[in-house]
């Protein structure tokens, strides 16, 4: 079921040196587990009831599910997207290298492709997202 007032952020973390972009595998407890996504999550309400930043949710995201830190990366909004239902808020992170992952419980597997070699299965949406970034 989709939720037209869902709001999310992720980043699409792309290694400038060898052009390959980081994707993790979902676990069983988030949206369509088992495809390969981008690292994402939804947006927090923060205590003064105002909603996270999405650049901040996808940084926080990015964080808590590969402790991959902010340091040395470039971020820049590429869409929005309203395909899943709600709100996606899509950014593109730059690093100079291939960074190590360390995976929360939410992904079960990790991983840096290009189009040559996507992994199965992809989430939903994400083969048209990389076709129009790529």
């Amino acid at each position: 079921m989709t939720n037209s007032n869902r709001k999310a952020a992720g980043t699409l973390l792309v290694c400038n040196d060898t052009g390959r972009f980081l994707l993790a595998k979902r676990g069983a407890g988030g949206s369509n587990p088992g495809t390969w996504a981008i690292v994402s999550g939804a947006i927090d309400t923060l205590p003064n009831g105002e909603l996270e930043k999405p650049l901040v949710a996808a940084i926080r995201e990015l964080d808590e599910e590969t402790e991959i830190k902010p340091d040395n990366i470039t971020f820049k909004f590429y869409e929005t997207q309203t395909d899943m239902g709600g709100e996606f808020y899509l950014f593109l992170g730059y690093c100079g290298e291939e960074l190590e992952c360390k995976l929360n419980d939410e992904n079960t597997d990790w991983g840096w492709f290009d189009m040559e070699s996507l992994p199965s299965p992809l989430f939903p949406t994400l083969k048209a997202t990389l076709l129009r970034i790529f």
